[in-house]
């Protein structure tokens, strides 16, 4: 009977033994990943620690700065925004005016600027080149824009019917060309946009190997009226503003530059002026100097128009008025300008992804 017994108790302890040995590891184990996440949770609260003292948390206090931070960005971006839109009532004109509906709304539109700009110019006794009779949209001179560019194009429009303005309230003596950028849709201001940043982006990073793209190639064979701007002076967001370069050339005296470059200051729209050239005005250039041209000898050149005294018999100038000894310079000038307009918000939002 003993013997019977004894096999069930080997067994019963080694159930027990083993029981034991399992317990044993379980508890090892737990232990050991107890003491791995009380090191986790130390290195955690150090973190959260060192965050905390380098940024303290949020209070009444900091909060009411933040909140000021806000205010004054808000009170610069509406500023800024209300500069890039004008001020005074010829920007107030030009945001009510809407674009034609078709191309032969556009081209009246066209045809009415330049015939209006003449009679201004005559009106004022300012000599209009040739090349300037259709202040930059000889190409629309017989048919309006096509349907995809009457926006950009009338947008133009209104920027150069400012500029010629501005420029005759400068009195010029002429007006040799009034040319423009040639517009573009939407989609090819977006392309156009998104290569020049990728070719400025590489040559920032290796400026020995790349250079930044040259301008569209070919405008200015198109039309006479366009102008390729160096890409380098500007680089435009078309998801933000639109951006249409013209380049004013005239002849007159330094007063006349001067003037314009004054009444483009008053940023009454937002232009921007880019480049100033400014060079002897000879030859053709000087179609309106002609009282200067007639002080002149009838063999001197016209070019020569700039001469330093002319020597006259004392009876010449007897009962009459006195010749300057020095006679007013004509210089021909360039002046290439950007006209900056905001993207209204419901076309940027259209606009991104």
């Amino acid at each position: 009977m003993a013997r019977k017994k004894l096999p069930l108790f080997n067994v019963a302890i080694a159930v027990i033994a083993a029981a034991a040995v399992g317990g044993g590891w379980f508890v090892w184990d737990r232990a050991r990943a107890a003491t791995s996440a009380e090191r986790e949770f130390g290195r955690v609260r150090a973190e959260l620690q060192a965050v905390a003292d380098a940024v303290p948390a949020p209070s009444r206090e900091t909060a009411a700065e933040i909140e000021a931070d806000l205010a004054r960005a808000r009170r610069a971006l509406a500023t800024t925004q209300a500069e890039l839109r004008g001020r005074g009532p010829t920007a107030a004109r030009l945001a009510a005016l809407k674009p034609p509906a078709a191309r032969t709304d556009g081209f009246f539109d066209l045809a009415t600027f330049v015939e209006r700009s003449r009679a201004a110019a005559q009106k004022q006794g300012i000599a209009i080149a040739p090349a300037a009779m259709h202040f930059g949209f000889s190409l629309y001179a017989n048919e309006g824009p096509e349907a995809a560019l009457i926006e950009p194009v009338f947008r133009q429009r209104l920027a150069a019917d400012y500029l010629v303005g501005v420029l005759f309230s400068a009195r010029p003596r002429a007006v040799l060309a009034v040319q423009r950028e040639r517009p573009l849709t939407a989609a090819e201001r977006k392309t156009r946009a998104d290569d020049l940043a990728a070719a400025i982006a590489l040559a920032a990073a290796d400026p020995a190997s790349v250079a930044p793209p040259p301008a569209s190639e070919g405008s200015a064979s198109i039309s006479p009226d366009y102008f390729d701007l160096d890409p380098r002076l500007t680089v435009p967001n078309p998801e933000l503003v639109r951006v249409s370069a013209f380049r004013l050339i005239f002849t007159g005296p330094t007063a006349a530059l001067r003037a314009l470059l004054n009444q483009l200051a008053t940023f009454e729209l937002p232009v921007i002026v880019r480049t100033v050239e400014v060079e002897p005005a000879t030859g053709d250039d000087l179609l309106s100097a002609v009282e200067e041209a007639a002080a002149v000898p009838a063999a001197a050149p016209a070019s020569t128009v700039l001469i330093a005294s002319v020597q006259r018999p004392a009876s010449a100038n007897r009962g009459g008025t006195l010749a300057p000894l020095v006679p007013k310079s004509v210089s021909k000038f360039t002046v290439t300008v950007e006209f900056v307009e905001l993207v209204p918000p419901v076309a940027v939002a259209s606009a991104t992804p």
